[in-house]
C-alpha cells in the first residue's frame, strides 16, 4: 500500500498490507492518521476502506475515476439482460453518477425499493433485476463517499496524486538492480515517488 498526502502528491509511507484484510489496514493506517493529522481518506472503491474509516472516524472519498469506470462496467452489461422496461432505472442511476446530486443516496433507495424483490432461490445465480437491485443498494449505502469532495473542497474528487506517486515507484525498481532490504527498497520508492520540483 501506499498513502500520499494528496496535497502536495508526496508519498508518506509504503507497506507490505493486504489490503482486503480491514484490520490490517487500519493497523497499517492508524499510525499514520495520528501522526499526519489525517481526516479523509481517498481510496479506490474497495468495500474494505470504507469500514476503515468508518473505524478510525474518518472522512471518504471514493475515487470517481474508479466509481465510474467500474459502475458503467455493470450498466453496460445489466443492458443486455435487464427486461426492456427497467431500461430508465439504468438511465437514471447513470445521470445519477453525472450530478451526483446530494441526495442521491435516498433517489437511488427509492429506486431499489420499486425493482421486484427476489425470487432466485439462495443457491441459484441473482437474475438481472436481483443484480440490478444490488447494484442500486451499494450505490446508495456507499453514496456520501462518492460525494464528499462537494462539501470537503480540499478533498480531491480522484486519487490520482496516488497513481501518479505509484507510476514513479514502478519506474524507479524498474532502474534499480534490485533492493537489498525492506528498509532500503521503502526509502528509495518514497524518495522515487515525490513529484518533480
Amino acid at each position: 500500500m501506499v498513502a500520499v498526502d494528496l496535497g502536495t502528491g508526496e508519498p508518506i509511507a509504503v507497506g507490505y498490507v493486504n489490503e482486503y484484510d480491514p484490520q490490517a489496514v487500519r493497523r497499517w493506517l492508524q499510525p499514520l492518521v495520528q501522526q499526519h493529522g489525517v481526516t479523509v481518506i481517498v481510496t479506490d472503491d474497495l468495500r474494505n476502506y470504507r469500514m476503515v474509516a468508518e473505524k478510525l472516524g474518518l472522512g471518504h472519498q471514493v475515487c470517481q475515476f474508479h466509481v465510474r469506470r467500474w459502475v458503467g462496467r455493470a450498466l453496460r452489461e445489466l443492458e443486455q439482460t435487464v427486461p426492456k422496461e427497467w431500461g430508465w432505472v439504468l438511465e437514471e442511476v447513470r445521470q445519477l453518477l453525472e450530478v451526483l446530486p446530494f441526495e442521491g443516496s435516498k433517489r437511488l433507495y427509492e429506486l431499489w425499493k420499486i425493482l421486484p424483490g427476489r425470487t432466485s432461490k439462495p443457491d441459484q445465480p441473482r437474475t438481472p433485476l436481483e443484480q440490478l437491485r444490488a447494484l442500486l443498494l451499494r450505490l446508495s449505502e456507499s453514496w456520501h463517499s462518492y460525494c464528499l469532495f462537494q462539501s470537503e473542497p480540499a478533498v480531491p474528487w480522484t486519487n490520482n496524486a496516488t497513481e501518479q506517486a505509484i507510476g514513479r515507484m514502478k519506474m524507479r525498481a524498474r532502474t534499480v538492480r534490485g533492493y537489498k532490504s525492506w528498509s532500503g527498497m521503502e526509502a528509495g520508492l518514497l524518495l522515487a515517488g515525490n513529484p518533480p520540483s
